[in-house]
């Protein structure tokens, strides 16, 4: 018989962990074919900025400008690009402000909040997919862990959701009003585009009203049937996240500091174009904000690098920029941003000490299907 001293001990069989799929030939051969295509894409349109087709007297590509000229002018934009920095860095102090509105109160630390949003942004960068939101929603989880309020990640992706679709309202109430605009400047070509984003805005906003009000019964029938736990709790913080704000009156603050900082990155596209030498007009900056924002906006969209320059060649020509211009101002802005985020994110990693793998999904190692485990401990004598 065994002693009380002695540990009682209890061996539990535990389900072997489901195999991955193996690779096989056709697998391999298909992720090939997507990633090829995926660079071809990005290639065609990084190109369009400095190559145009031609078909008079059969078909050629053509440079739209001397390239050798463009490349040994490139160190005189060093002035505007380094104000142009600036107002891009902007974003993740003004953005970690804007978030406190919409945040469960007690809402985090500014702090935390703004290393959340820095390592975001370095995410979106340094990740593909785009997944700097969900990392940023991950970051702020952990943040408040360590203070001893935890708040869920479902939770934080929720107001996440929040801000993002609060973002589409205010740059499309910005460009609707901007004398640069579809509706009332020169870029009328642009007007089909913002009407079908204010067609599926509705849509939107209907999705994040039926995520509060239904996902808290969905993760009450999944309890009645005993189904799905960790999906229950999801759904149950989500909703909460969604409705975080609370009131019209913090939905209202929080669209004003949207304003604010949506305006502070239009401003430094605006610099930009002048820098360039052109004379777009005070506001100009908002279109071509809205364009690479709204196009790049969809997580996963393949080629993305591709539509940031579509999108600013194609909107800075419609506001007046020559073909050199509008490249010069997709090159610049483009690695000015990059840059700039990194900068801001890998800051932020260094003063938090943490890794930016530290935040992605990683995989459980294999265990034994037989498992020891301790059910109590032991007994005085």
């Amino acid at each position: 018989m065994a002693s009380p001293n002695q540990q009682r001990l209890t061996t539990r069989r535990r389900p072997p962990d489901p195999a991955r799929a193996p690779w096989t030939v056709g697998r391999v051969l298909k992720r090939l074919a997507l990633a090829l295509v995926a660079v071809s894409l990005t290639a065609i349109l990084i190109g369009s900025a400095f190559f145009k087709p031609v078909f008079a007297g059969g078909f050629r590509i053509e440079p739209r400008f001397p390239i050798g000229q463009w490349f040994a002018d490139l160190p005189s934009h060093l002035w505007w690009v380094l104000v142009f920095a600036i107002f891009t860095a902007s974003m993740a102090p003004l953005r970690a402000w804007r978030w406190g509105f919409v945040l469960p109160r007690p809402k985090p630390h500014y702090e935390d909040r703004y290393h959340a949003v820095a390592i975001g942004l370095l995410a979106n960068n340094a990740v593909p997919g785009k997944l700097g939101e969900a990392i940023r929603s991950m970051s702020l989880t952990r943040f408040s862990e360590q203070r001893g309020r935890a708040i869920p990640f479902a939770q934080s992706l929720g107001t996440v959701l929040v801000c993002k679709l609060i973002d589409v309202i205010a740059l499309l109430t910005l460009v609707s009003l901007s004398p640069s605009g579809p509706f009332f400047g020169a870029t009328t070509s642009l007007k089909g585009g913002f009407v079908g984003v204010v067609i599926v805005l509705p849509v939107l906003i209907a999705l994040l009203f039926l995520t509060a009000r239904y996902a808290p019964k969905i993760a009450d029938w999944l309890h009645a049937k005993g189904r799905s736990p960790k999906l229950e709790n999801t759904l149950r913080e989500l909703a909460v996240g969604v409705a975080a704000s609370g009131s019209l009156l913090h939905v209202g603050k929080a669209f004003g500091a949207t304003l604010i900082a949506i305006g502070a990155v239009a401003t430094g596209y605006t610099f930009a174009m002048y820098g360039v030498g052109m004379e777009p007009g005070v506001t100009a900056g908002i279109v071509m904000l809205a364009a690479v924002t709204l196009g790049q906006s969809p997580p996963g969209v393949p080629a993305g690098l591709g539509v940031y320059y579509l999108a600013a060649t194609w909107s800075a020509r419609l506001l007046g920029a020559t073909a050199e211009q509008a490249a010069t101002l997709a090159v610049l802005t483009h690695l000015t941003t990059v840059l700039t985020h990194m900068s801001v994110g890998g800051v932020s990693l260094f003063v938090r000490k943490v890794r930016l793998r530290d935040f992605l999904p990683k995989r459980k190692k294999k265990q034994g299907s037989d498992e020891v485990v301790a059910e109590g401990a032991r007994l005085p004598a």
